[in-house]
């Protein structure tokens, strides 16, 4: 009697061991390792003028589509960025008038949020500051 009474815990105690250790954890969402996508956020001279609209659709295939200034009427420019460690670098030029643009982010994969500073031709500070936050 004492034997069975043994294995009868014995084999309960097995299968809540192992109904514990099967159970499924929570899935950590994958983290994104690109910034590929459409970013919104703005722009400034970064001596506390105006916040312009400023927003940028980083294409997977390493070009980007700016809109700047207005979100209903924006100036557009076309571009390209890479990704070098947790830095955005781009280039970018405004169709309208022709002018060029580079820019220089941090990007972290566990952030939604991505600031840098903008300059004229290839040189990515001078002309400001952007806050972009991914959509």
């Amino acid at each position: 009697m004492k034997k069975n009474l043994f294995f009868k815990i014995l084999g309960l105690s097995a299968i809540v061991l192992f109904s514990i250790s099967c159970s499924k954890s929570d899935a950590t969402p994958p983290s994104v390792t690109t910034p590929a996508g459409n970013w919104v956020g703005y722009q400034s001279n970064g001596l506390g003028g105006p916040l312009n609209y400023f927003a940028i659709n980083f294409q997977a295939n390493g070009t980007l589509v700016v809109s700047t200034n207005s979100p209903t009427a924006p100036d557009l420019g076309n571009g390209t960025w890479s990704l070098v460690a947790d830095s955005v670098k781009a280039t970018y030029t405004i169709i309208s008038s022709g002018t060029s643009y580079s820019l220089a982010g941090k990007y972290a994969a566990s952030s939604n949020v991505m600031n840098g500073t903008l300059g004229l031709g290839t040189s990515t500070t001078g002309a400001g500051v952007f806050s972009l936050t991914r959509q």
